[in-house]
């Protein structure tokens, strides 16, 4: 009789047991935001590539925190963050605010004004160890090419800051050097741009190419009967496509997934001696 009394017990408690996993897996499911539509870039702005390389802290900051951090650090880090009039906030975090339901962003700028990559690789310990941010947003590369710092030298600074921010569970975007036209054909220019895109190719960390960017929307505004614009950061479009476009990177980068990891295939068996 004991025995037959047992079943019930047991089929009632497995029975909870599998409605609360159900549910949890549900409350799990909904703590996930659906991968928002990334946003749009004006047309003025041309046409840009995004990558869908994955920012997996700021992913998790997402998840966890519905909050991400965003450090600027660099030159003129204010041009890639967009106008922010009257006390708003920059463009930058409006977009992301507006794109991301329920996200909190919040920006730390750091810029300094003709910082070499070396010297800004030492203040950026110090700036994640006072802020804790989920990305270091790093625009890096013109005054090392203008102060002629060799390419190696550049390369290697980058590349240690890189790696100490991702070993600090910290997501980095490159954003490159500017572009004037007049250095075009300016070898040493060129070539610290190319080593830029060697480090983000070898850390496979995001870069926003800022010199493509501008070249574009430079012909834009030519075409459109528009002024040129002297230099990236002193013109309001230049300012506003850059966080457009470094919107639409994060918003990709957040929600992108990481490749799945396929099993080698098995040895062949070794030959039987005959």
């Amino acid at each position: 009789m004991e025995r037959a009394a047992l079943g019930p017990r047991i089929a009632g408690a497995l029975l909870i047991a599998v409605g609360t996993l159900a549910l949890a897996g549900g409350a799990a499911a909904q703590s996930t935001p659906a991968p928002p539509e990334p946003p749009a870039v004006a047309k003025e702005c041309g046409e840009t590539r995004v990558s869908d390389v994955l920012l997996p802290n700021s992913a998790l900051a997402l998840q966890q925190r519905k909050k991400i951090k965003i450090l600027a650090i660099g030159a003129s880090s204010a041009a890639v963050l967009g106008m922010g009039r009257g006390g708003t906030p920059p463009l930058l975090e409006r977009i992301l605010e507006r794109t991301i339901k329920g996200l909190d962003v919040e920006i730390i700028n750091r810029g300094f004004s003709g910082e070499l990559a070396e010297a800004a690789g030492e203040r950026l310990k110090i700036e994640v160890a006072l802020n804790h941010p989920d990305i270091v947003l790093w625009q890096v590369g013109t005054n090392d090419a203008l102060a002629q710092v060799p390419v190696e030298a550049f390369q290697l600074a980058v590349s240690n800051s890189v790696r100490w921010l991702k070993a600090h569970n910290i997501d980095v975007i490159l954003v490159g050097l500017h572009y004037m036209r007049q250095l075009a054909k300016d070898a040493h220019y060129q070539a610290i741009r190319a080593s830029l895109r060697r480090v983000a190719s070898a850390e496979n960390v995001l870069r926003i190419g800022r010199y493509e960017a501008m070249e574009v929307l430079t012909r834009t505004m030519q075409a459109n009967g528009q002024p040129e614009p002297q230099d990236f950061g002193l013109s309001e479009t230049g300012y506003n496509c850059m966080a457009q476009f470094i919107a639409r990177t994060i918003t990709v980068g957040l929600f992108a997934r990481s490749p799945k990891k396929i099993d080698p295939a098995p040895p062949p068996p070794p030959e039987q001696p005959r």
